[in-house]
């Protein structure tokens, strides 16, 4: 039976939505942070917290979503993680405290990491392996649109206001409008997410075999009562629904692959992908640009995301993940390293570095070729190839397991980095080069190639 391309992609994309307000949520907080300081009267450490607790509840939301997902399905997670991130966007909006807005900014990671472990998987288990790849990397391509809408519409906001904590003409400040139009998208996720079909591996755990069969038909799937065979034959010779325990094994407490997803996960976020444009404002600053253009550059950098990512959706399934991977990390090693000697070069203290001469130039360039390597490579493949290292049976509860590993590293580089900055930015991109060769070595060694593998 041909492909129903038409038909996979519009699941594939309504289910990935979870990953825009993900990157919508994201811009969103950013935009805001400064109006909810200036109106609540927040010092430094309260505004950390309030930025970064979510990744906390994202770990969290990511690791039990597997379990969860299990026993009532992806799809009813989708529901529930649009609701959570609807609910802890309108908390933030109302919140008149601190100790109301931090738990509900949590909330939110909680409902954002429970989409993140669940939706990639999804779109794996739906999807025709010919393009398998390039239906995975749009999780990563909604991240960035999502991060440039919500740039978008925070801008517009502030704007129509005269300032983030300036009151709309209705009432409320602007920073409260915003949490109030991410609340209104993760309404909007829940409807999406209700017309979705259940995935074919969903259907036959709970014993709708000729529901996934035809859902199968529908895909493109050749021989579907041969592949829910498969899957079926799969999930009973291991015993039927994975837990935690099952993840373990000989190699220092774990399978040999759940290790392989483990590092894959942690090296994403271990190259510092977070923290690498801290210092963009300065270093366009250092080349002769006032701070009026920092909207434009914020701008461009999140437009060159979205255009790396296409990049990727087109070279995925013809190149292969270990490929892409390899190239990706010995470029992202040069070009941290490039930012780890000009930053050497800096005057004027940690406090207020400065860049100057050569130095600007290197590290102007460094930054954006870093960033257009982890835009087609690590970015998008990471999600990708999480769906597709596990069995049937594994596949929900290594996946989750893997994704809480990523939001847990994410959250230790983005608070470590000002402990690093302190002792020099050269000491904290020279670390970040050295994982990236790590990561190269690691692909390099252990990391098996899942381009066009059928999934049991």
């Amino acid at each position: 039976m041909p492909m129903n391309g038409r038909f996979v992609t519009t699941i594939a994309a309504g289910a990935a939505i979870g990953g825009l307000l993900f990157g919508y949520d994201t811009s969103t907080m950013n935009a805001a942070i400064v109006g909810v300081r200036e109106t609540l009267g927040l010092r430094s450490a309260a505004v950390g917290l309030v930025a970064a607790i979510a990744l906390l509840g994202c770990a969290i939301g990511a690791w039990f979503a597997g379990p969860v997902s299990t026993r009532i399905g992806r799809r009813r997670v989708m529901l529930i993680a649009g609701s959570l991130l609807a609910a802890g966007a309108a908390g933030a909006a109302l919140g008149r405290a601190i100790l109301l807005i931090a738990p509900c900014r949590f909330l939110t990671g909680i409902g954002i990491g429970a989409a993140s472990a669940v939706v990639p998987a999804y779109i794996t288990e739906i999807s025709p392996a010919a393009i398998r790849g390039r239906l995975g990397s749009l999780w990563q391509l909604a991240i960035v649109i999502g991060q440039l809408l919500g740039l978008l519409a925070g801008f517009g906001i502030a704007s129509w206001a005269g300032s983030e904590a300036a009151a709309m003409p209705w009432g409320g400040a602007a920073w409260r409008w915003m949490f109030v139009v991410d609340a209104v998208l993760g309404l909007a996720y829940m409807a999406v997410a209700w017309a979705l079909p259940n995935s074919p591996l969903d259907l036959i755990r709970h014993g709708r075999s000729d529901d996934a069969a035809s859902l199968l038909s529908r895909l493109g799937e050749s021989d579907a009562a041969s592949r829910v065979a498969t899957i079926g034959a799969q999930l009973h010779r291991s015993g039927g629904v994975a837990t935690l325990g099952d993840l373990r094994g000989p190699r220092f407490g774990l399978l040999g692959i759940v290790w392989i997803g483990v590092l894959l996960a942690a090296f994403q976020q271990l190259v510092g992908i977070n923290v690498v444009k801290t210092y963009s404002n300065l270093l366009w600053r250092s080349v002769g640009f006032g701070t009026g253009t920092t909207f434009l550059f914020s701008i461009l950098t999140i437009v060159i995301s979205i255009v790396s990512t296409l990049v990727a959706i087109a070279m995925i399934d013809r190149i292969g993940r270990r490929t892409m991977l390899l190239a990706g990390a010995a470029v992202m090693a040069i070009a941290l390293g490039a930012l780890a000697y000009a930053f050497s070069a800096t005057t004027g203290g940690n406090d207020e570095p400065t860049l100057v001469g050569r130095s600007a130039v290197m590290a102007l360039i460094a930054m954006n070729v870093f960033a257009i390597a982890f835009g087609i490579t690590w970015g998008p493949v990471m999600w990708v190839m999480l769906g597709e290292l596990f069995d049937s049976r594994l596949r929900t509860v290594a996946v989750a397991v893997c994704t809480a590993l990523n939001w847990l590293t994410n959250w230790a580089v983005t608070r470590t980095f000002p402990l690093l900055a302190e002792r020099g930015l050269g000491i904290a991109y020279s670390l970040y080069a050295g994982f990236a060769l790590l990561a190269l070595l690691f692909v390099w060694k252990s990391l098996p190639e899942t381009k066009g593998r059928t999934l049991t």
